[in-house]
């Protein structure tokens, strides 16, 4: 299955409530299950972003309908890439015609 690494952001509404990060988080993992995704490991980090998730999931359809609806929620803001395995890459490159 697919793996996806979000670098999320807590918009101004989101940090303003702040408390209930614990509690959306386990909201966010039942939606994004429901959905399909699978929620491997949520990570807070320091720097420019506060937070790093990363998921499976199907594909990337799927992924997205996940992430469009917790950023409507209003609390982040994320930026959503898919990230291949070693072997996948390893596969890619020998694919390679160059």
């Amino acid at each position: 299955m697919p793996t996806y690494i979000s670098l999320g952001r807590w918009t101004q509404q989101g940090a303003h409530n702040m408390k209930e990060s614990p509690a959306r988080l386990e909201a966010a993992k039942k939606a994004f299950a429901a959905d399909g995704v699978k929620m491997l490991h949520y990570f807070l980090t320091m720097g420019t972003h506060d937070m790093v998730i990363i998921t499976e999931a199907p594909n990337d359809e799927v992924m997205a309908k996940a992430i469009l609806s917790t950023i409507a929620k209003g609390g982040v803001t994320t930026q959503t890439m898919r990230a291949f395995t070693e072997d996948e890459y390893k596969g890619i490159m020998k694919s390679l015609q160059i």
